[in-house]
């Protein structure tokens, strides 16, 4: 069974399972492979345990608002 691992920020369950169906979409169009036989692990990291470019993806947030 292949596995789909994402990290990623904290995201509502809407995104969630967005993420999952159009996951398992596009890599059932590449390998051809059956989409019973993904499995899709979404792994959430706090907004403020999570960096790029030296700050905080919370700091990035509040500095876009």
């Amino acid at each position: 069974m292949p596995v789909i691992s994402v990290t990623m920020a904290e995201a509502t369950k809407e995104q969630k399972k967005d993420l999952i169906t159009e996951l398992t979409a596009t890599a059932v169009k590449i390998t051809g492979i059956s989409p019973q036989s993904f499995i899709v692990t979404l792994n959430e990291l706090p907004k403020d345990s999570l960096g790029l470019g030296g700050q905080t993806v919370e700091e990035i947030l509040k500095a876009q608002n």
